[in-house]
Parts: C-alpha cells; structure tokens; sequence
C-alpha cells in the first residue's frame, strides 16, 4: 500500500507533478499494489492557485486507487465527516473487512453535511476560506521574511494553512527551537517526525490556519525572533 497526498502535501504544500501522477499509477500497477490517496487540501486551496489538478483516482480505471477526503478541514473540527471512494476489487476487499461499514457517521451529522453542501453558501463559504488563507500565506511569508531570513522558504504554497521551513545549517537545532517558541508562546512542530529517515537539515513547520489573523501572525513571528536569537546566544 502506498499512501500519498498528491495535493498540496503536508507538511511542504507540494503537489505532484503531472509527469508523476502515471508513473505512481504505473508502480503500483505492476506491484499489484494499492494507492492511498489522502486528497485532505483539496477544500483548502488559496484564491490564487489556478485550476487543481484531478484527484489520481480519475485517471485509475482499475481499481488501484482509493480516493479519501473531508469536509472537516474546511468546516469544522466538530464535523467529522469523510468519504472513501473506490473501485474494483480494492472495494470489495474493503468491504469485506467492513472498512466502509463500520466507519458509519450518526445520521445527524450526515444531515448537516448534506444541507450544507447542498447550500447556495456552500460556494460562497470556499470562496472565502480560500481568500482569507491565501491572506494568512502572505502574511506569513512577509513576516518571516522580514523578522527571520535564516530560515528558508523552499516553497510557497498554494493551498495548505502551513509554511514548511528549512533552519540553516550549522545554526539553531530544531528541538531546542521548538521548546523555545513554546516558552515563548508560539506552538511551531518540529520537522523531525515528517522524515523517515535522516533529515538533511532541520525544519519546521509553522500553521497559519487556526489564528485571528494578521496581526497575530505578527506578533507571533516576532516572538519567534526573539526565541531564534535567544537560542544561538544573540
């Protein structure tokens, strides 16, 4: 089984390159292999990243992907509603287990997922969470480019509510960054738990999703200037 998050991928924002998407396809195929496909940014894209790429499991007419998403991220944490699609025999064998039956959502919960989506809103409700996180991004990326050089942005996403940060070598250790934001009130997460094996470096990751707003990012950053400085004796 291969999971993989071909979009806006957590914890960098990344997406798969088209050339890519066949050729996992094509290996997992040849494996006879399963692809997990956890398509949980999709609602989360930001108002300036042009059309999305189709999930993978639209270009799989046999079966070998299943296709995951939620309306969670994009409602709230109080709406725990998913779906699985497949196809083929990887649904049956998913039935079989009773996968797909046992994850049953109470009725209610069902309901309210439905009038919402179903809601002339539900549009307009996209429209301006996609709005307000490319806002976030921005601010974000501004502020640390300004507060925190050291550390690199290797890639601005497009959709996600987190920034993926590499600290530079030879500098700050990343645990000890992270229990000195935290001392200073900033919640950041180590990059360490996000590598299987050896990192090249060491990283962050910083969420913009869950704040008030700009100013909060801020003094969030400046916080973690002083924390950074604090750290390497400055």
């Amino acid at each position: 089984v291969l999971v993989t998050q071909p979009l806006f991928q957590n914890p960098t924002g990344a997406t798969l390159a088209p050339a890519r998407r066949p050729e996992i396809l094509a290996i997992a195929r040849a494996a006879g292999a399963f692809v997990v496909e956890d398509d949980f940014a999709r609602r989360l894209v930001h108002d300036d990243a042009g059309p999305l790429p189709a999930p993978l499991a639209a270009d799989d007419p046999d079966g070998t992907v299943v296709h995951v998403c939620s309306l969670t991220k994009v409602t709230s944490p109080s709406l725990r509603v998913g779906a699985l699609a497949a196809r083929g025999p990887v649904l049956e064998r998913l039935r079989a287990i009773q996968v797909v039956d046992s994850f049953f959502v109470p009725r209610p919960l069902q309901e309210a997922a439905l009038e919402l989506v179903g809601s002339p809103s539900w549009g307009r409700h996209l429209a301006a969470v996609a709005t307000e996180l490319r806002h976030r991004r921005t601010a974000l990326a501004t502020a640390l480019g300004g507060e925190l050089p050291e550390l690199a942005l290797p890639h601005l996403p497009a959709g996600g509510g987190s920034l993926w940060l590499r600290l530079p070598g030879g500098g700050a250790d990343e645990s000890a960054l992270v229990s000195a934001a935290l001392r200073a009130s900033v919640a950041i997460a180590p990059g360490r738990p996000y590598f299987c094996a050896e990192p090249p470096a060491g990283h962050v990751r910083l969420s913009f999703a869950a704040v008030s707003g700009a100013a909060e990012i801020a003094e969030g950053v400046r916080r973690l200037r002083t924390a950074f400085d604090g750290l390497l004796g400055g």
